[in-house]
């Protein structure tokens, strides 16, 4: 979102005011883009307060395009985009679940909101096929990457001395601490490797509710070259540390879209393994610049991560491979650009069309 809203920055025509509904911005840099932001904190997840004060708004900025972000967003979007006839951009479906029913949130949230919605946004074409989205209304526009982020990176030599890692090699996960990634997975292979070689430090990095059940675990096994960074906001500048860049999912609870982290991971020019689900595939091709393994496969993950550090060869040219899919379909010029032509067209009320991934 903040890439997008940097980008429009960028385009003449366009007025943006942001809302959210917490107090809490994760993303400090939103501040610093001169858009006006309105911050409606709810009491509790329904907080018809917020409701009212969103009709303000909008009756005040009349709209022409409402975009809501996240599903709880696209609850409180939908009434208001109706009464003021605003046109709404459900931009909700970030993930493509494996198993679809109605304990899933996400899917009665779009239920709900989908009747009000004029384009119901997905990052991934497996998002839109998971939630059985209908093809009038559905579009796709992948997560866009800035390559200014990654300009002027320290010497990754710098950064390794500055996290005390002395191995050769780096083989890096980045992802929450969540249920719905498979960091169990990736530390059974770190272990499996420490077992055998001593030329790979694992390091794992991120927040979330079992962080600290993971260190834990740790702490028995004591393995000096497997790590949990924890939350960073260095997050480039250790991937450029990496010898491979590491995704896993727990497909019984989750299914990724085009995840932002792959993104950074191949245009650092890092070779990627991920859990071989639909999202992912989208960016990673198996054998061409990354490989995608079976879920809870530790053999497998192992496997290949001594093919990529044994064969500098293989690493170097999934690396290329990676960064030029990113540069040509996954750029954050596209992103916006795309998102532009949407927003035209539903501003003269035209339909939208399906545009190329």
């Amino acid at each position: 979102m903040v890439e997008l809203l940097r980008g429009f920055n960028k385009i003449d025509g366009f007025s943006n005011e942001l809302v959210v509904l917490s107090d809490d911005i994760h993303y400090e840099e939103v501040r610093s883009l001169g858009i006006k932001i309105h911050i409606f904190t709810r009491s509790r997840r329904w907080d018809f307060r917020v409701l009212e004060r969103l009709y303000r708004l909008a009756r005040q900025y009349r709209p022409n395009i409402i975009y809501s972000w996240e599903s709880m967003c696209s609850v409180y979007a939908s009434p208001i985009a109706l009464i003021s006839g605003s046109a709404l951009i459900n931009g909700m479906i970030q993930y493509a679940p494996l198993f679809l029913n109605l304990k899933d949130r996400g899917y009665r949230r779009l239920l709900l909101t989908a009747p009000f919605s004029n384009v119901i946004l997905a990052n991934s074409l497996a998002g839109l096929r998971a939630f059985r989205v209908d093809d009038k209304k559905g579009l796709c526009i992948p997560n866009g990457f800035n390559f200014d982020r990654i300009d002027n990176l320290p010497d990754a030599d710098d950064v390794k001395r500055s996290l005390d890692i002395r191995t050769q090699h780096v083989v890096g996960m980045i992802a929450r601490f969540h249920r719905e990634k498979d960091y169990s997975t990736f530390f059974k292979a770190a272990k499996l490797l420490c077992s055998e070689r001593d030329d790979i430090t694992f390091v794992a990095v991120g927040e979330g509710p079992d962080l600290e059940s993971f260190r834990e675990r740790l702490k028995s096994d004591s393995h000096a070259n497997i790590r949990i960074l924890g939350v960073s906001k260095r997050v480039e500048e250790i991937i450029q540390t990496f010898s491979v860049g590491v995704l896993l999912t727990d497909t019984r609870y989750h299914g990724e879209g085009i995840a932002n982290v792959i993104l950074e991971y191949m245009a650092l020019e890092r070779p990627v393994i991920a859990t071989d689900v639909a999202g992912n595939r989208e960016i990673v091709k198996d054998g061409e610049n990354g490989f995608l393994i079976p879920f809870g496969d530790e053999t497998a993950l192992a496997l290949r991560i001594r093919e990529i550090v044994d064969r500098s060869d293989i690493g170097s040219a999934f690396g290329r491979a990676g960064r030029a899919v990113v540069e040509q379909k996954f750029g954050i010029e596209q992103m916006v650009q795309k998102h532009a032509e949407l927003f035209r067209r539903l501003a003269n009320g035209n339909r939208a069309l399906s545009f190329e991934v």
